[in-house]
């Protein structure tokens, strides 16, 4: 299997993009397009509660600011690690149909 990867806001995260596995074309999209869907929902929760807790952080250094991006960049790639594991595991193995659906319904992304 051979992945495609490309650079993911600007911070050495990356993103899957494809997936070349022996499952057809358009479940592959449906993969990678999961993958996606899953870093910009969690994406947009992080960026989302850190607006949330900002003024209790008050001012904070440059230092501090990317302190407080990594730590929350990383938990996300930790959480997401899994999920995203089982959707390539799935394309691989030609089960991505139910495993995409299932990962859609549980983190509630759009189809």
């Amino acid at each position: 299997m051979a992945i495609r990867l490309l650079p993911h806001f600007g911070k050495g995260v990356e993103v899957v993009t494809s997936a070349e596995v022996g499952s057809p074309a358009v479940l592959d999209s449906e993969v990678s397009g999961t993958i996606v869907s899953l870093r910009q929902r969690f994406e947009a929760v992080r960026r989302g509660e850190i607006h949330r807790v900002r003024g209790r952080l008050g001012n904070l250094t440059s230092d501090q600011e990317d302190v407080v991006e990594s730590l929350s960049r990383g938990i996300i790639e930790k959480v997401l690690q899994a999920p995203v594991e089982l959707l390539l595991n799935a394309a691989a193995a030609n089960q991505s149909a139910f495993i995409v659906e299932t990962v859609r319904r549980i983190f509630n992304l759009r189809t």
